[in-house]
C-alpha cells in the first residue's frame, strides 16, 4: 500500500513543474487540423429481425469502417447486405459513383451476426477536418 501512495506522489510532483502558474493565460501556437472520419447508419433494414440483431449488424458496420482514415471526395454512401452464413455484400449508395472506399474493401467482408435471412444497412462516411490547437512552450 505504501508503494502505491509513493508512486502517486511522484506522479503529482513530476507533473507540478509543467503546469502554468495560477492566473496565467496560455499562449496558442499554430493551429493544426486532424482528419476525422465519421460513419453513420442511415437506414438499418436489420431491425425487422429484432433489436439484438440490429445492434449486432450496426457493430459489424462499425468494425467494417473503423480503419477508414480518409474518404475520397470527403463523403461516401454505400449499402451493405449482411447474408446468412457471414458474408457482406457492398454496393454503392443511391446517386453515388460505382466506387467503394478502399478502406472498406480491405476487410474480409465477413460478419458474425446470426441471420435467418439477408438484411441491409445504408452507411454514410464523412471526412471532416477539425482544428487542433497547440500551446507554445
Amino acid at each position: 500500500m505504501q508503494a502505491t501512495h509513493l508512486t502517486c506522489l511522484l506522479a503529482v510532483a513530476a507533473c507540478g513543474g509543467s503546469a502554468p502558474p495560477p492566473g496565467a493565460v496560455p499562449t496558442s501556437g499554430p493551429v493544426r487540423s486532424a482528419q476525422v472520419v465519421n460513419a453513420s447508419i442511415v437506414a438499418n433494414g436489420c431491425q425487422t429481425l429484432g433489436a439484438r440483431v440490429a445492434q449486432m449488424a450496426e457493430r459489424a458496420m462499425d468494425e467494417l469502417v473503423e480503419g477508414c482514415a480518409s474518404v475520397p471526395g470527403s463523403s461516401a454512401r454505400f449499402h451493405a447486405t449482411l447474408l446468412p452464413g457471414g458474408r457482406i455484400e457492398i454496393a454503392a449508395g443511391p446517386g453515388q459513383p460505382e466506387m467503394i472506399p478502399t478502406c472498406i474493401v480491405k476487410h474480409s467482408l465477413i460478419h458474425r451476426v446470426p441471420l435467418s435471412k439477408p438484411c441491409g444497412l445504408d452507411v454514410k462516411l464523412e471526412e471532416k477536418s477539425l482544428p487542433v490547437g497547440g500551446t507554445a512552450h
